[in-house]
């Protein structure tokens, strides 16, 4: 088994710009994949509770990750090197250790997999330490670790969960008070073999863990009572996958959580902690309810992310609204997401951008001087022309209402019978937003008109359009991304004869499907770590998880419809190659442990089998996230040719 690598100390002096070299050609894009695929040159930002330090991910200029961390006062810097792995997140804790969370691809006990681990690093002394890594091969070399509480009255001191052996003997998800000093560890509370979750008070103290059974598709909530004794508060049955979210706390001390939501567009519920009565705490009216804010200082639930053609972030705490007023003043149009605060909250540390501007950071000081722009992500795009995105619906076959985010190539120019990418999103369960996208930005920026459905089975736009989606692989998803094509073509937006379908993950499937189900529709096709044979998908799932009955192997069973083998069969593209008449381009990360390698190929071996024409790009060392820098270049710079090659050049 492979052994971690240590992060290495470094030191140095802080430098926000990047340069990025720029490669000549007879016709320079705008922007070379160099630049789009570069890493940020500052990322995670953080502020420590008393707001004089900030702590950030930075790439070097030979594309090393570190993170720095800059003390306002002194002007002093200080950093770590990340070594081989992917930075993930960065919090300062109450004391002002910096913690760092990190993944690496690693085998342990069975199929690779993305293991996470948080470390601990003090500005005065540079030391560093791995936390809750010890004490056993099956602490060490599993996914469950995790960082709970900052415990704000308690310095050097934090609260993680992490897979052990509980008193019975039994693997189960355990809870941890560990000292940033990486020695003293205090155990808080043994779960059991069903455990997923926990949540705690303001001190630590647990109050409450979910259970959940994937063989009798159960989720509990267990309240721990005055006699230490944990007692079932709330119970859920027909949930395949985990059915409560423990999201926070209320300024009460109430356990906020939410369930498979009744509501159209989402609720989150508010639990006394001693009695398990439950009232509603928010439910959202109109737009998807998305995700949750929660003070990292206190865990109180302090604003909601709203979904929508044009989603944003509320705040419910009135400071924090103010400050997000301020900064939407200050930055008109632009999309303000705020990322951190300090513990009095008269620091803010927030994420600016557009769709066709990248982001940059800037801190808010409450009592001034009032904005201080700590770096922009992306240096080596700076005042590039980007594309210009417009959000819209389409109506379906069936008169559905479809959302979708359209980006034309950079300029004011009417565009008409352009060249054209169909781009799907993954999940299927997930959404496109309005943001900066690299991805999407590169296509637009070579003359592509870029094209982004939020099929049915997209989240953010309402419980209906989700379920929408369920056993509806190769159908009335992959209906909608071919409708997309007929309503741009209609439009005359788009030319028939040239548009090509690209995507990842799950839009990789959409692309694959696109090639074998619509075959006439594509001039060409790019699947990155696409699922091709959704059979085999389920058995990866299940020899992953060791049983036939785990959360995911539930999920994906449910969301497929496992239960057809026959339809299964009919919508997987390794099983339809002889239909395909559209070159295709695979590209996949050999570390992937979300859609496994294999997918790839034997998606290859069909098309060669079939003698239909298609290119196979192994990206080494690559996970499921496009992570490393140099394949995320390799994957632009082979999209780019193949596009060029059978799209033929973009709009000038």
């Amino acid at each position: 088994m492979k052994k971690n690598k240590l992060l290495g100390f470094v030191s140095g002096f802080i430098c926000l710009a990047l340069a990025l070299p720029s490669i000549g050609s007879a016709k320079t894009p705008p922007a070379t994949a160099e630049a789009f695929a570069a890493a940020p040159s500052i990322s995670k930002v953080s502020i420590s509770a008393d707001g004089n330090r900030i702590a950030f991910g930075y790439t070097t200029a030979t594309e090393e990750t570190q993170v720095r961390v800059l003390d306002l006062p002194s002007k002093k810097t200080v950093g770590v090197s990340v070594g081989d792995k992917k930075l993930r997140g960065l919090y300062f804790e109450d004391g002002g250790d910096i913690l760092i969370t990190a993944s690496d691809t690693i085998r342990g006990f069975g199929p690779k997999s993305e293991i996470f681990r948080t470390f601990s690093f003090d500005f005065e002394t540079a030391n560093i330490r791995n936390l809750l890594a010890t004490g056993g091969m099956v602490r060490e070399y599993n996914s469950g670790v995790r960082l709970h509480s900052l415990l704000p009255d308690a310095p050097n001191r934090v609260i993680m969960s992490a897979y052990d052996v509980n008193n019975s003997d039994l693997i189960s998800l355990n809870l941890y008070e560990v000292a940033t000093n990486g020695v003293q560890v205090v155990t808080k509370a043994l779960g059991n073999s069903n455990t997923v979750d926990w949540i705690t008070d303001r001190s630590g103290s647990p109050l409450a863990r979910v259970d959940h059974d994937p063989q009798r598709m159960t989720t509990k909530l267990f309240l721990l009572g005055e006699n230490k004794q944990y007692w079932e508060a709330l119970k859920l049955d027909n949930t395949p996958n985990e059915g409560i979210s423990l999201m926070g706390l209320s300024r009460q001390g109430r356990i906020i959580f939410s369930k498979p939501f009744e509501s159209e567009f989402g609720e989150l519920f508010s639990m006394d902690p001693k009695t398990g009565a439950t009232t509603t705490f928010l439910r959202a009216d109109g737009t998807e309810l998305e995700s949750v804010f929660r003070d990292p200082w206190s865990d109180v639930v302090i604003g909601v992310s709203v979904g929508g053609l044009e989603p944003m972030d509320q705040m419910i705490s009135p400071d924090l609204q103010a400050a997000q007023g301020t900064l939407e003043a200050t930055f008109p149009d632009k999309m303000v997401s705020i990322t951190d605060t300090t513990q009095d909250r008269k620091k803010i540390v927030a994420r600016i951008e557009t769709p066709s501007t990248p982001p940059e950071y800037v801190m808010l000081n409450v009592d001034g001087p009032k904005l201080t722009r700590l770096g922009e992500a992306y240096p080596g795009l700076k005042d590039v022309p980007m594309g210009r995105l417009q959000a819209m619906t389409f109506k379906a076959r069936d008169g559905a209402e479809i959302p979708v985010y359209v980006t034309l190539p950079p300029g004011d120019q009417d565009i008409k019978n352009a060249p054209t990418i169909i781009f799907p999103h993954g999940g299927p369960e997930s959404r496109d937003e309005p943001r900066f996208d690299y991805w999407s930005q590169f296509m637009a920026t070579r003359g592509y008109v870029v094209i982004q459905p939020q099929f049915r089975g997209s989240t953010g736009f309402g419980k209906a359009h989700r379920l929408a989606g369920y056993r509806q692989w190769g159908k009335r998803m992959q209906d909608d991304v071919s409708d997309a094509v007929a309503w741009a073509v209609k439009e005359g937006l788009s030319d028939p004869k040239r548009v090509c379908i690209v995507g990842g993950s799950y839009g990789g499937y959409a692309a694959l499907a696109g090639a074998t189900l619509t075959p006439d529709l594509y001039r060409c096709v790019v699947s990155v770590a696409g699922v091709a044979d959704l059979p085999r998908m389920i058995e990866q799932e299940k020899a992953a998880a060791g049983t036939a009955r785990a959360a995911n192997v539930n999920y994906w069973s449910d969301h497929i419809g496992a239960d057809d083998r026959a339809a299964m069969e009919a919508a997987s593209p390794r099983r339809l190659a002889d239909q395909v008449r559209a070159p295709i381009l695979l590209m996949h990360g050999r570390d992937d442990t979300v859609v496994r390698f294999e997918q790839s190929t034997i998606m290859a071996n069909a098309l060669k089998a079939a003698g239909k024409p298609y290119k196979f790009v192994e990206l080494k060392g690559e996970d499921h996230w496009l992570s490393r820098t140099e394949t995320r270049q390799q994957m632009l710079t082979e999209l780019e040719a193949f596009l060029r090659e059978h799209l033929g050049p973009g709009v000038n």
